[in-house]
């Protein structure tokens, strides 16, 4: 199970915010050369995408071993780790410096574009209303909840022709009975009708588990679909033979009809893995932008100085052997929500997949 859970709020993601922290928690020198040989070498170790990610892991010590001593401060150390750990440009790379008072976290060295559109509290309430009217003047009835976890979105609405599910997180607080529950609530509703969309806009992954119980609620029984998963054995150049995850249709009350999957360049990790598998069906299209392209499960471990960090140790495969880790999933119709939606007072993406299922 990955732990790539992250509520789309104003902020990026992981970020380094070690301005943030008091300097009597970042002057204690706490053995920098053990600790960064420590980070280095576990990557070293089990990192999965270093060619992928055309970054020469050899190299990246020889440019950053002379930046650590001793004598630095915890809060240089961690700059430095966490500069390095950046050139992978990972979003299941992360380190936490875990204080008394404060966390010091380090992360991808990019912003989402969502969060670059809608940048304040007020813009991100304004976006959500632009969706919640394009639905409403769509003929989509008012939000109909079925709340798994109160951390979470889920959320399903009906027209007279077709359906419209949000997910915001393929959470690990989830239990599988509950989420089958709020499944078996939606798709009671969905079974009859000629279309549905499926929001993963703002999802940021979890639990791989999920996201397979969906996939399986919208499939016919006679589809197929699976992908392929191999693990870097420690300390070689070599991987796991690749294991095949297959998943088959199940539930009393499932949805066979065209489905449009609603993505952003925040959608990742377990929702990429639930999108993964829904393009091997034809009726499914992809609409809004490329997704983040990152599949492994988070391989976590701590430093001697009780940080903590989490690395991408597997390889994700399509049926067809693509290796998407990178790159993201491409929507058939690209639409990217920016702030002029906030002025039209339409969300353009929505549109889009309403117009994709009228085809």
């Amino acid at each position: 199970m990955d732990k790539h859970i992250r509520a789309l709020s104003l902020t990026v993601f992981l970020f380094c915010f070690s301005q943030a922290t008091t300097t009597a928690q970042v002057t204690t020198a706490e053995r920098p050369v053990e600790n960064f040989l420590a980070l280095w070498s576990t990557f070293s170790d089990h990192y999965a995408n270093f060619e992928l990610k055309q970054v020469h892991w050899g190299q990246v010590y020889e440019q950053y071993r002379p930046l650590v001593n001793d004598s630095m401060s915890n809060h240089a150390l961690f700059e430095t780790m966490c500069s390095m750990l950046q050139l992978l440009n990972d979003g299941h790379v992360t380190l936490t410096a875990d204080r008394s008072l404060e966390e010091i976290e380090c992360g991808p060295p990019y912003n989402f574009k969502l969060d670059e559109a809608f940048p304040t509290a007020e813009d991100w309430e304004a976006f959500e209303d632009v969706i919640d009217a394009t639905l409403l003047q769509a003929g989509f009835s008012t939000v109909m909840r079925a709340y798994v976890n109160r951390a979470t979105n889920f959320q399903f609405r009906i027209s007279e022709r077709f359906g419209y599910l949000r997910l915001d997180e393929m959470t690990e607080a989830f239990t599988l009975g509950r989420f089958n529950q709020a499944l078996n609530r939606a798709m009671s509703r969905f079974k009859s009708f000629e279309g549905l969309i499926v929001d993963l806009r703002f999802n940021g992954g979890g639990s791989d588990e999920i996201a397979y119980r969906l996939a399986s609620r919208l499939m016919a029984q006679e589809d197929t679909l699976g992908h392929y998963v191999r693990t870097r054995i420690e300390g070689t150049d070599q991987y796991t033979a690749q294991e095949y995850y297959e998943i088959k249709a199940r539930g009393k009350d499932r949805f066979t009809g065209p489905i449009v999957i609603l993505t952003s360049d925040f959608t990742a990790s377990a929702a990429e893995v639930f999108l993964l598998l829904m393009k091997d069906l034809p009726r499914v299209s992809q609409v809004g932008d490329t997704t983040e392209g990152i599949f492994s499960d988070m391989f976590e471990f701590s430093l001697p100085n009780g940080w903590e960090a989490s690395l991408s140790n597997q390889q994700f495969f399509s049926r067809d052997g693509i290796n998407y880790e990178g790159l993201g999933l491409t929507p058939d119709v690209m639409v990217i929500n920016t702030p002029a939606d906030l002025k039209s007072g339409v969300d353009p993406v929505i549109i889009a997949a309403l117009a994709r299922l009228e085809e």
